[in-house]
């Protein structure tokens, strides 16, 4: 079988995570041939002998990808002889060649909450997500395989779209083994962290991960007596990132809360498993790779109740409204105060994460592309 993975739009880390995972673990069969399109940023190394990397410059804008997408790609894939399309991104042109077998991974719940949606200003933000929307519900009805991320994801999608024509499956994303804490020898504390206890939240910092929403429940649990530091972690949507700045200040929070910026990949399960608790805020999501890592941190969690993540973290995390400042605070300073509450779901959480690996997602979703009809 010879397969072509679109992967122009993979330029954000969980996207680009996604894909990385499969390719390391492409199987190794004398009949299967990948083809990967990728932009000249999107550096990869070590890539199996039966993958081929092919690169597009000049597609960073989405307007001129989709456009050549529709234009040019039909060609290219008539010339490799490609058997299956698969959209990592999950979308797919229209112009494929009619006999031609598709698959699409849905990752991307944002463009269907309309609620979150409305947080932006009417612009370019909206405008992408609006037809983000539409394109990715045309994808995913056209598919001969739709892969999910997630059981709400899947229910979700059945409930807006009806029945999809091709096969669907569910298959969460998996944890990087150096995220797994070793209890006997955790990692040790980096030096630029504070040092006394803090509460970390990382992602990517804009409307619908509500930091907004957890600084104002810092101050009210600071109100009450609550310590320690809030550490945001993240690249951001600027104009978001402004308003949190502008918020920590209006609450005379400065010195309490730091947005940290983006902190090297590598660095991060350490950041993780020297928090106090770690938090996981966000409206809406699909399989929130975050919260995953938190939970095989050897950390207490405090978690968002939207969405997917109490299919992920069960009765192993504890949970707040995310645009209840109050009740984020309700439950943090609840958390402080009961040691042993944050070792049992520390441990809870490390059982609960423990067959999420890669190597699994990998092996499943191979077997799933190579089985389409």
């Amino acid at each position: 079988m010879r397969i072509f993975i679109n992967a122009l739009s993979a330029r954000l880390g969980g996207g680009q995570t996604y894909l990385l995972n499969l390719l390391r673990h492409v199987p190794q069969d004398a009949s299967l041939q990948v083809f990967l399109l990728v932009q000249p940023s999107f550096h990869l190394t070590d890539l199996p002998d039966n993958v081929v990397k092919i690169e597009q410059a000049s597609l960073e804008n989405p307007l001129l990808r989709a456009i050549w997408e529709e234009t040019r790609l039909a060609s290219l894939l008539k010339q490799l002889k490609i058997d299956l399309f698969f959209s990592p991104g999950g979308l797919l042109p229209r112009t494929l060649p009619s006999d031609m077998l598709t698959a699409v991974t849905f990752q991307n719940m944002l463009p269907f909450d309309h609620v979150q949606r409305k947080k932006y200003p009417y612009g370019y933000r909206r405008l992408r997500d609006w037809l983000l929307e539409r394109g990715l519900s045309s994808s995913m009805r056209r598919a001969d395989l739709v892969i999910f991320i997630s059981e709400f994801a899947r229910d979700f999608i059945k409930h807006e779209l009806g029945l999809l024509q091709g096969q669907s499956i569910v298959v969460p994303h998996g944890i990087h083994s150096s995220f797994r804490v070793c209890l006997d020898t955790p990692l040790p504390r980096p030096d630029w962290l504070p040092k006394e206890d803090y509460f970390l939240y990382v992602s990517f910092i804009d409307h619908y991960k509500a930091q907004l929403e957890v600084v104002r429940g810092f101050n009210l649990y600071r109100q009450q007596g609550g310590k320690g530091k809030l550490l945001l972690v993240g690249p951001e949507y600027r104009p978001y990132g402004d308003m949190v700045r502008e918020e920590i200040v209006n609450l005379g929070l400065s010195e309490r809360v730091v947005m940290v910026g983006n902190v090297p990949h590598g660095e991060l399960p350490a950041v993780y498993q020297n928090a106090k608790i770690n938090l996981f805020a966000s409206f809406t999501e699909n399989c929130p790779n975050i919260l995953l890592e938190i939970m095989a941190s050897g950390r207490p969690a405090l978690v968002s109740n939207r969405g997917p993540m109490i299919e992920f973290g069960g009765d192993a995390v504890d949970y707040f409204d995310p645009a209840n400042s109050a009740d984020f605070a309700r439950h943090l300073a609840g958390l402080m105060a009961d040691e042993e509450r944050q070792d049992r779901l520390a441990g809870a959480a490390i059982d609960r994460v423990a067959d999420y690996s890669w190597e699994r997602v990998a092996g499943i979703t191979w077997e799933a592309i190579a089985s389409v009809k």
